[in-house]
């Protein structure tokens, strides 16, 4: 015995024709499943690309419509805008003529004189109250107002716009004055006509020596402007 006595070889196995036949299948089977999947995976891809163009169209259609709708409301706000010009041209035209008729003049717009109190500018001294320390007699600290605590009067004019007419009947008979917007109160102003001007030289002396500036209206502002500066912020002599 030598030492190849213990070696055993393999044994070869002829492959059977049942043994062909599996292998072809299994082969086919794997190239029909990596197919399979790359038409798959085709689909996908081609779904996909559809859902997000049916997507676009959907966002398309919508943006569409939201512009059809912002036209028609934008033609609706100048249709209505057109009707209440024409109706408030009407109604203007037709109380024109009736003012005259009634020997009053219509403004739709007057000018008022009126005084608000302006904080004065805050110093670097006092604090953000407008405070400062002071020091007693017993050598205490105490909080002061600071001398920028103050205000000063301002005139200034106001724009005023009729609102409405107010009728009226009594024993002198059948009359009206105008109303108008109180800047936002919920009060109107009455006004006459023997209460407007149209110029600072049109003002009774009486009022001028006054100063007067409530019930006096003027047609314009540059007139009422002037009325402040010529008349209030005057010195007396």
């Amino acid at each position: 015995m030598n030492e190849f006595d213990d070696y055993e070889e393999d044994e070869y196995y002829e492959p059977t024709i049942a043994d062909e036949i599996m292998t072809e299948a299994i082969d086919k089977f794997k190239t029909a499943l990596v197919k399979g999947k790359q038409a798959a995976a085709e689909n996908l891809t081609v779904w996909e690309a559809s859902l997000s163009q049916r997507e676009q169209t959907l966002v398309d259609n919508k943006k569409e419509l939201r512009k059809k709708e912002y036209d028609i409301k934008s033609k609706e706000k100048s249709l209505e805008s057109d009707r209440k010009n024409l109706e408030r041209n009407f109604y203007k035209t037709k109380l024109l003529e009736i003012s005259d008729e009634m020997g009053k003049q219509y403004f739709e717009y007057l000018y008022l004189i009126d005084y608000r109190y302006n904080k004065v500018d805050k110093c670097k001294r006092c604090d953000e109250n407008r405070k400062v320390l002071a020091t007693r007699p017993d050598r205490t600290k105490i909080e002061v107002s600071c001398t920028c605590d103050t205000s000063v009067k301002e005139w200034y004019v106001t724009k005023i716009k009729c609102v409405f007419i107010k009728f009226s009947s009594g024993e002198k008979g059948f009359n009206f004055h105008f109303e108008y917007d109180n800047n936002g109160y919920e009060d109107y102003i009455s006004v006459n006509n023997d209460s407007i001007y149209e110029s600072v030289d049109s003002v009774p002396k009486e009022k001028l020596e006054k100063k007067r500036y409530y019930s006096i209206y003027f047609t314009t502002e540059v007139e009422a402007q002037k009325y402040i500066d010529e008349v209030l912020l005057s010195k007396d002599k």
